[in-house]
């Protein structure tokens, strides 16, 4: 199978969606004076009453005041860019900078804002859909990023920006029209040669893993920076976890009585832990975003907590054994089975009152729901069928005849056919959910366990096999099963995985791709995650777990959404202090402008924080050191696996390293090869690391410590030699 390093955007999905973009955009940019789009109107929708039990909406608050402002018009659209605080806490005194107005500081978490309105009447654009990117300016030091406006330096700053908050020496003048589109085009591009300090238009990869962490890794980072963004410990090992539609919280289940923990995505850590009843497995959101909703297999109950306050609403006696959980007509019923009891539940998801208890008999282990069909379907393992419910009459409506050891139950996005998987038949039977008829039975797969929807594909993952197989959703309205398409991922089935570490409970392993035109698969048996684009014949990337089995997957969207009524906004995080270019590209009309933000240097005040902090300053690796334990300029033999030891030891008063800390990469030089693995332990503070080189050439070996503020790039690399086979290679403590 082909492995193609993911280190840069280039390489994803995103990194193609952009470059089709370009083409269709780049004719465009900046070009003529269009009439600017009208203000869209929103009709007014009756609010739904508001039950007792839960708070109510959050009422819109007035944004935080900006700490940088920049402003543009063009295409009869006039365009301002701010940078505000994450939280109202975070202005005045608390940024490190001492007294004076709060700013926007290097390394900090911020919120990014576009406000698009019309010229002429200051009406909000609504329905855009924007890229933004933000580019450090070149200064004299050639330390910024190099400028595309082909000019010399210029002696002045451009446009009022403060110079205390900038580098010393010039700083080249803000790029002009045609310099601005060959920003955008180049970005666009996804070259790692040209890179912005910060991408609007990212997603942030959240992984369950086999021990009690979460690990958030970026794919779009260069190769200088880690694309392990951080590893949330929890204090439980982990079940199962969903994302809220604000994707500002993550809530996960937890075993050992630890409840349900809230993460707080921006910063990457534990909120609250919320206690809840024993062995909470299963953690959904209602549609509307309100509640928090959890199964208790040991004792029979669901919680639903507020997803505000995180307070616990009500606890409902459903039935014994595990708990599934789906909902109707936009959340206003809630459906819940019991595996060990008789019934499905329904409950009211405003009053959280019962509606009715419908009888289908013991053993249903999953359910889904379509608004569209009016049905909800039941699977039950024990007896093999599937049990339609009709949502109006809150009844049962028919049963579908199947085979036992039925699993995993999900309706397709339009609600038309639903999927009930048999991992012990080898075998998905696709249901019409209008007729409750079996419209299909799919064959060949090996113990399918999951599945997931793109527009155009079905994904199946095969627990018994490392592969995925694609339903074609297009055909399922033939009369003929449509055949199946298996794409090889990883080398090992997630059985493997199983075998080392124990079954992964409710595992959510494959999650679509942001554009919608592939998927992103979690391999725990590789420790690792692949990337696959639709119409390849295999993955077209893959991205480290950094050593940890990665259980369940989820995609966090990072990019620009209309937040406001024509205001675009999104967190990101600063770069170096310094002036920067902020690039922006408008879908409609096709519009490239560049804005202006400041960002200051990064000061802590003495023992303020850590080093590795966000937005403290300091010498953040001067503790962590790296010894290698082989020859300088080894020479090693392409094509033989060699073992390559180092000693890596932290400063005075820091707790000493693990494997699970470090990370190394071996890159061939100057491009082109990269090798990612997690070192074994060896005692000592000696660790290793296997290696085998594909080819002739010149490496190097880089090792890393992220989470103590040492990401890859950081401490020197040290240069390995590859001969061909055959032509001698020395040991030197290699192997």
């Amino acid at each position: 199978m082909r492995r193609i390093s993911m280190d840069g955007a280039s390489m994803g999905a995103r990194g193609l969606w952009l470059s089709l973009a370009w083409l269709s955009a780049s004719t465009a940019l900046g070009c003529g004076r269009r009439e600017a789009l009208p203000a869209s109107q929103d009709p007014g929708a009756e609010r739904p009453a508001q039950p007792a039990q839960l708070a109510p909406p959050a009422q819109p608050e007035e944004p935080a005041a900006p700490l940088q402002e920049s402003r543009v018009e063009r295409d009869g659209l006039s365009i301002a860019f701010a940078l505000r605080p994450l939280d109202r806490g975070q202005q005045g005194g608390g940024t490190g900078l001492g007294a004076g107005p709060a700013a926007a500081v290097a390394g900090s978490d911020v919120v990014a804002e576009f406000t698009i309105t019309d010229a002429s009447t200051g009406a909000p654009v609504r329905g855009l859909t924007p890229l933004g990117w933000m580019s450090r300016r070149a200064g004299a030091d050639g330390a910024a990023a190099a400028s595309f406006s082909g000019r010399a330096p210029a002696a002045s700053l451009a446009s009022g920006a403060p110079a205390a908050s900038l580098a010393s020496g010039a700083i080249d003048a803000a790029p002009d029209e045609a310099a601005c589109r060959g920003k955008i085009k180049s970005f666009m591009a996804g070259l790692l040669s040209v890179r912005p300090e910060v991408d609007m238009n990212a997603y942030l990869l959240w992984t369950l893993n086999q021990d009690n962490s979460l690990s958030a890794i970026n794919p779009q980072v260069a190769l200088a920076r880690t694309q392990l963004r951080s590893v949330v410990s929890l204090a439980g090992r982990g079940v199962s976890f969903v994302l809220h539609p604000d994707r500002e919280s993550l809530y996960v289940t937890l075993r050992g009585g630890q409840g349900l923990a809230v993460v707080d995505t921006r910063r990457g850590l534990v909120r609250t832990n919320v206690p809840v009843g024993q062995d909470p497995s299963r953690v959904v959101v209602a549609p509307d975003g309100r509640t928090v909703w959890v199964g208790n297999d040991g004792d029979g109950t669901v919680s639903v907590i507020d997803a505000r306050s995180t307070d616990v609403l009500k606890t409902l006696p459903v039935g014994p054994g595990h708990h599934e959980i789906a909902f109707t007509g936009g959340g206003r019923a809630a459906w819940i089975t019991s595996q060990q009891g008789e019934s499905v539940a329904v409950v009211d998801g405003e009053t959280l009152e019962p509606l009715a208890e419908i009888a289908v008999g013991e053993g249903v282990v999953a359910i889904a729901a379509s608004d569209e069909a009016g049905v909800v379907h039941a699977a039950n393992a024990a007896r093999g069928e599937v049990v339609i419910l009709d949502v109006a009459r809150r009844a049962v409506a028919g049963r579908v005849a199947l085979k036992p050891g039925l699993g995993a139950l999900q309706f397709d996005p339009g609600g038309r056919f639903s999927f009930a998987l048999n991992p012990s038949a080898n075998e998905v039977a696709v249901l019409d959910g209008a007729t409750g008829a079996v419209a299909h039975t799919l064959t060949g797969l090996a113990a399918p366990d999951a599945v997931t929807f793109t527009g155009a594909f079905a994904y199946i993952r095969n627990r018994g096999a490392a592969r995925v197989s694609l339903v074609d959703r297009s055909a399922l309205g033939g009369p003929a099963a449509p055949p199946l398409v298996d794409i090889a991922v990883g080398q090992g089935p997630p059985l493997a995985a199983a075998a080392r570490t124990g079954p992964a409970a409710l595992a959510t392993p494959i999650a679509p791709l942001p554009e919608g035109n592939g998927a992103l698969v979690a391999s725990p048996a590789d420790r690792a995650l692949y990337v696959y684009v639709e119409g390849m014949m295999a993955p077209i990337g893959t991205l480290p777990s950094y050593g940890r089995e990665p259980r369940s997957i989820l995609v966090e969207d990072r990019s620009l959404k209309e937040v406001r009524p024509g205001v675009y906004a999104t967190t990101v995080r600063l770069g170096e202090g310094g002036l920067y270019d902020v690039e922006l590209l408008l879908d409609r009309p096709r519009t490239g402008v560049c804005l202006e933000a400041t960002v200051a240097p990064a000061r802590c005040a003495p023992g303020d924080g850590e080093a590795d902090a966000s937005g403290c300053g300091g010498d953040p690796v001067k503790d962590i050191a790296i010894a290698p334990l082989f020859e300088p300029d080894l020479r090693l033999a392409a094509g033989e696996p060699a073992t390559l030891r180092f000693r890596a030891t932290a400063g005075e008063g820091g707790p000493p390293l693990d494997a699970e800390d470090i990370e190394v990469m071996v890159v061939r030089f100057p491009a082109g090869y990269r090798f990612r693995g997690a070192p074994r332990a060896e005692g000592d503070g000696t660790f290793s690391v296997a290696f085998t080189p594909p080819a002739p050439g010149q490496y190097r070996f880089l090792a890393a410590v992220p989470g103590r503020g040492a990401p890859v790039g950081a401490l020197p690399f040290v240069p390995l030699r590859v001969s061909a086979r055959g032509a001698g290679a020395q040991g030197g403590g290699a192997r």
